[in-house]
């Protein structure tokens, strides 16, 4: 296994050599954990330089932290990044947002790839042209849900509804938002 450079130049031979472990003892979850995000190996290899230089920066509080609250911090390092790499270098994905939500409701990116892939800027355009003929309260669910994220425990409860029902009534919103693109814009889509 070959150290990364960043690390190797850490003037520091304690810091130098504390890094080099941690290296070797994390680097396979740090890739999994970035790669589980990007699912692009040059990008994920340019995310972890960026992980790594951001721990350098805080050996000092890493060298206290026990194993557990360590490795924890470590995900939660790679995730971040990955999610900033996404949101900073991903026109689609900065699109993604709806007008209101990019008035100042912005709460960074958020990952559901395998229900809502990342659309294109002409997608997202048409999206917004027929955001405002849904109900608010279908706003409201689907931004909770694809946007912010929201577990659909919590989306159950702010409105009002059983646990099991969240999927289906998303359901019927993504059906109606799909209607209004297809009378919107015909059979283009």
């Amino acid at each position: 296994m070959m150290i990364p450079y960043c690390i190797l130049v850490i003037e520091d031979d304690d810091d130098r050599a504390f890094m080099e472990q941690l290296y070797k003892e994390y680097h396979r979850l740090m890739y999994s954990e970035i790669f589980k995000l990007l699912s692009n190996q040059w990008d994920t290899e340019d995310v972890m330089q960026t992980v790594l230089e951001k721990l350098i920066d805080k050996i000092p509080d890493l060298r206290t932290k026990p194993r557990d609250n360590l490795v924890n911090y470590i995900i939660s390092a790679c995730k971040n990044t990955a999610r900033n790499f996404l949101r900073d270098n991903s026109k689609a994905a900065n699109d993604l947002v709806l007008d209101d939500y990019e008035a100042g409701r912005n709460t960074g990116y958020h990952d559901r790839s395998t229900e809502l892939p990342l659309l294109r800027a002409e997608e997202v355009d048409s999206l917004k042209r027929i955001w405002p003929k849904l109900s608010e309260r279908a706003q409201s669910l689907l931004e909770g849900y694809y946007i912010l994220e929201k577990p659909t425990s919590v989306l159950a409860e702010e409105f009002g509804l059983a646990p099991h029902s969240v999927h289906t009534v998303l359901s019927r919103y993504r059906r109606k938002a799909f209607e209004l693109l297809q009378e919107e814009f015909g059979e283009e889509l």
